[in-house]
């Protein structure tokens, strides 16, 4: 099933010239039970619209039919929302590549359901108990780890990643946590650190100088020389030490990225600025063909004041596909030697 929906909808990208969405971000929550220092998200804990079932369901029907081949739960802490068994499921047997980010603090208690996902992202900065606790509002590592050791037994030939932020305060935990992930299985993807900005929510300015960010990529090149399992993306860091999306490299996110809402609504330009929202209700046909949606992906290339200097993954990946092929294909590499 997942070879044919990949083979079909890359035939459908072709012919559109591989300028239409190939991946969703659905948020299903934007709840989160962690106070990590460099994430605003859990200071809003305000109540929220989620989608029934059947609506998420609906949406994974359209978008397997829409050209997208991949679909990634996003948050919040995505296990927040009592769906997300269901969810991964539905998502497991249409044949998407599933991928979800958690702090895994549910993980255990959604085990059964997680490793049907092609890729799992547990959240890990460090292996020093108490240093985890303070960056992350919460001493809940060994309960996580606890987690990844049940998971394990239930695991058949799917990914885990461990996925690290890092700054200076961290760098030297990372030997350890590449150890650790050597000797599991896992893969340790590094990502610096950044901002991430939403129009209503603020958190400090943690995102690093150049010279910290350099000292930052050296450290972690050479950890990647000992430790196969270490995923290391030159072409982000050097994306993030340009300062991010610029004319030169815009931001894809309205085009190529379907951001969805909890409540199946689907935002733009990205997941975290609204400048308009197609309805739960509407298809997303009629969301991508309205004159609304038309305007913002034709404006996008030219950057709004709000784009300038984002650093954010996910916007990242999907514009690199379509700013530079070979970024893209580099990238791919990377990600399939080592999966």
């Amino acid at each position: 099933m997942k070879k044919s929906l990949m083979f079909r909808n890359a035939l459908r990208q072709l012919r559109h010239g591989f300028n239409r969405p190939f991946m969703v971000m659905f948020e299903s929550t934007l709840h989160c039970n962690m106070k990590c220092g460099y994430c605003a998200i859990w200071q809003n804990q305000q109540p929220e619209d989620r989608a029934a079932r059947e609506r998420v369901f609906a949406r994974m029907d359209e978008a397997a039919d829409f050209g997208v081949f991949a679909w990634s739960f996003s948050g919040g802490e995505p296990l927040m929302n009592p769906n997300m068994p269901d969810y991964i499921e539905y998502a497991a047997r249409k044949g998407f590549f599933t991928s979800m980010p958690t702090n895994g603090l549910a993980l255990k208690k959604y085990a059964e359901a997680c490793v049907k996902l092609d890729q799992l992202e547990v959240s890990i900065d460090t292996l020093d108990r108490e240093k985890f606790a303070q960056r992350r509002g919460i001493d809940g590592l060994p309960v996580i780890l606890e987690a990844l050791d049940h998971i394990l037994d239930k695991l058949d030939h799917k990914t885990i990643q461990i996925n690290a932020a890092v700054d200076l305060d961290n760098l030297e935990d990372l030997p350890a946590l590449a150890k650790f992930c050597s000797e599991h299985g896992f893969l340790l993807h590094t990502e610096a650190v950044h901002n991430v900005v939403r129009t209503t929510w603020k958190t400090e300015d943690v995102e690093m100088e150049q010279e910290a960010l350099d000292r930052v990529a050296t450290y972690v090149k050479n950890l990647k020389k000992e430790f196969r399992c270490v995923r290391f993306y030159t072409d982000y860091f050097r994306f993030y030490r340009n300062d991010g999306f610029n004319k030169s490299f815009p931001c894809r996110s309205a085009s190529h990225l379907v951001n969805m809402r909890p409540d199946g609504s689907i935002q733009f330009p990205c997941a975290f600025v609204s400048l308009h929202r197609g309805a739960p209700k509407m298809s997303l046909r009629e969301i991508y063909e309205s004159p609304e949606v038309r305007e913002i992906i034709r404006q996008s290339p030219d950057m709004w004041d709000f784009c300038k200097g984002c650093k954010i993954g996910c916007p990242y990946e999907v514009s690199a596909y379509r700013n530079s092929p070979l970024t893209a294909i580099r990238s791919a590499m990377d990600f399939m030697r080592l999966s």
